[in-house]
């Protein structure tokens, strides 16, 4: 009995921490990523974290074909000129790209063992309030 509630504790730990939001100092960029070897596109989400001295952390994650998906990924370099490494699922892949704050986007190619593609991400915008549908005038 210690083992499953043990078990579903786990679950639910890894459940929250697959749903957790990107923090406000992360800069986001959302958008489409395309695969040249197989049709495997589809749209993502990433959250890059300034480390510094040219080191980040990016968080790509979304949706696709229903199944979740979540990896973080450590990369080097000046914005204009980062790189990395990474082994996802099984597969090892080298990607470099560039982002710049005042363009607001993200771009990167990657190539591994597995599939090799490009990404063109564009910084999403915090949310403007606005009025509650029901307020009074």
């Amino acid at each position: 009995m210690k083992f499953v509630i043990l078990g579903a504790a786990g679950l639910l730990c890894s459940a929250a921490f697959f749903d957790l939001p990107a923090r406000a100092d992360d800069a986001v960029y959302e958008g489409p990523w395309h695969t040249t070897n197989r049709k495997l596109d589809g749209t993502m989400t990433c959250a890059v974290k300034d480390l510094g001295d040219n080191k980040w952390t990016g968080r790509f994650y979304g949706v696709w074909q229903g199944v979740p998906f979540d990896y973080t990924v450590s990369f080097s370099g000046p914005p204009e000129k980062v790189q990395g490494k990474a082994t996802i699922d099984g597969a090892d892949y080298l990607w470099s790209g560039s982002f710049n704050p005042d363009e607001e986007r993200f771009k990167g190619n990657f190539g591994g063992n597995r599939y090799s593609g490009y990404f063109d991400l564009v910084k999403k915008q915090p949310g403007i309030a606005t009025a509650p549908t029901n307020a009074k005038r």
